[in-house]
């Protein structure tokens, strides 16, 4: 049996969850960001700590499984489809909802040490490629995404797009110059992903610890971080074309990297 019924859109845990939905400060100040669909809150089931889950009456029905699994480590509260509707964020809801405590924050430095193959991310400011490209590093077996003045991870689109990756891959905020220092420090080679004028990502071997630096989709590397690299790499391309999306860029180079254990 659920824990308790929810018949009222004003109930605190309510705004709450629409509040961290819609305010990115309002997550980091509160440690806390939002899932919704059976799936990925099952998922979380475990593995990162519930502050409130809720089911509408429908939803406990047609996901008796994942009910069950949750139910394990929260407490459950059934809502109305009305209220649903005021809190889901996609053309076809679920009708299942969580609001999650965020990840443990460590510094960059702390966490190189045992981590071997990496991506920063230089202000990568798209969810959908922010997702994509968490997706592909879980995918890829890359031990650390950097993230270096980028979106946020934790907003619902990046978190959708991503689908339950954002749990399983290990994720350090950093400046950009922090982030280089401590992976050098542990014996990093870094390698810039640039248009046309590095050597060809196939000619590298990777069989040390190598981290890639992703730039901004518009604008790329900054010159002066591409400068901090050890050498710059180019994704060859034929015909006409010189440029890739920035989370096709980096899944290919991840999927580069995953080959060299």
């Amino acid at each position: 049996m659920p824990d308790c019924y929810i018949t009222s859109a004003d109930n605190d845990r309510i705004k709450l969850y629409r509040r961290l939905y819609l305010d990115k400060r309002y997550r980091r100040k509160e440690g806390l960001f939002v899932l919704e669909g059976a799936r990925l809150v099952s998922d979380a089931a475990g593995v990162i700590n519930f502050h409130s889950v809720f089911f509408t009456e429908d939803a406990r029905k047609r996901y008796n499984a994942a009910y069950e699994k949750i139910s394990a480590h929260s407490r459950i509260c059934v809502i109305s489809d009305d209220i649903a509707d005021t809190i889901s964020g996609t053309d076809n809801p679920q009708g299942v909802y969580a609001i999650l405590r965020s990840p443990e924050e460590k510094p960059i430095s702390d966490i190189v040490k045992d981590t071997h193959k990496a991506i920063i991310l230089d202000n990568i400011q798209d969810p959908g490629n922010m997702g994509t490209m968490l997706r592909t590093a879980d995918a890829c077996g890359i031990d650390l995404v950097v993230l270096c003045e980028c979106c946020d991870e934790l907003s619902p689109k990046v978190v959708r797009s991503a689908m339950g990756s954002i749990m399983r891959v290990r994720i350090s905020h950093s400046s950009f110059e922090d982030a280089v220092s401590s992976l050098k420090e542990v014996g990093y080679r870094i390698y810039a992903a640039v248009i046309g004028d590095g050597l060809h990502l196939g000619e590298f071997d990777f069989a040390q610890k190598s981290a890639v630096i992703i730039g901004n989709e518009g604008n790329g590397i900054p010159e002066k971080h591409a400068k901090l690299a050890d050498d710059p790499m180019t994704i060859k391309m034929h015909g006409t074309v010189n440029s890739l999306n920035a989370a096709m860029a980096a899944g290919i180079i991840m999927w580069e990297l995953s080959r060299y254990e």
